[in-house]
């Protein structure tokens, strides 16, 4: 992972690559979620609605929400807020 890290993230050439960043993400979602939100952060062309998919059913509710806000899916985001984090106030 710290060399695919370092190959998306650190090296011009190939951090646009969409495959590069939804192997880095689901990686991340797999073996080490402490980085997952700071990639979803930091990279943008990745597949976000198939990265929320598996990143909700790890129970990654607040990463979910941010991919949702980002990609603009504000019902989704709302949904994620009401019915996963329970948070109405945030809603």
């Amino acid at each position: 992972m710290t060399l695919l890290e370092k190959i998306v993230l650190h090296n011009s050439d190939f951090a646009k690559y969409k495959k590069l960043q939804n192997l880095l993400i689901i990686t991340a979602i797999k073996s080490d979620q402490n980085r997952v939100m700071d990639y979803i952060n930091r990279l943008d062309n990745y597949d976000s609605v198939d990265i929320a998919k598996i990143a909700l059913e790890q129970g990654l509710f607040e990463e979910v929400l941010v991919i949702y806000r980002k990609q603009g899916l504000h019902s989704d985001a709302l949904d994620i807020l009401i019915e996963k984090i329970g948070d109405l106030q945030r809603a």
